[in-house]
């Protein structure tokens, strides 16, 4: 991804999710599909984009992980309509807001409000993407890598 071939990329992260979810491995499978979601989409395969971040939200939902599906639905809505994809990013927008249960806005501003340490972009044991605001915190000053399961501080 980071040298720009988003095709290579995306086959990648296509079967890491596809073998993380046959492991059950529901951690770490939907970050995989959203990666390769993401990855399809900057190929120009957007169609294939967006059925590997429907699966990848899917799981976050099946297992109600809500929080989790906020932050990465919000992430996937603001990158498709900054790569100019706005019909796909609204259609995103309505789909989420149905199979998302509702909780109280003060719920959502304390979510959105709430400060963490800064963190490497990158994990340290697997090179794979950290965001703060998506990843589940540990602790105060530590990360869990959304793709390893390691302890980033």
């Amino acid at each position: 991804m980071e040298n720009g071939n988003y095709a290579n990329a995306a086959d990648i992260f296509e079967r890491l999710g596809r073998g993380a979810h046959d492991l059950g491995m529901l951690r770490q499978a939907p970050r995989l599909y959203l990666q390769a979601g993401r990855a399809y989409i900057l190929a120009g395969e957007s169609d294939r984009g967006a059925d590997f971040l429907r699966q990848g939200l899917n799981i976050f939902a099946e297992t109600q992980s809500w929080e989790q599906l906020d932050r990465a639905g919000q992430r996937v809505v603001d990158d498709l309509t900054q790569w100019g994809h706005t019909d796909l990013a609204q259609e995103f927008d309505t789909w989420l807001k149905g199979i998302t249960p509702e909780r109280p806005e003060t719920y959502r501003r304390a979510a959105a409000s709430t400060r963490r340490p800064q963190l490497p972009i990158h994990c340290p044991s697997c090179g794979g993407p950290i965001r703060a605001d998506d990843v589940e915190w540990m602790d105060a000053a530590t990360a869990e890598c959304p793709y390893c399961g390691s302890g980033v501080r």
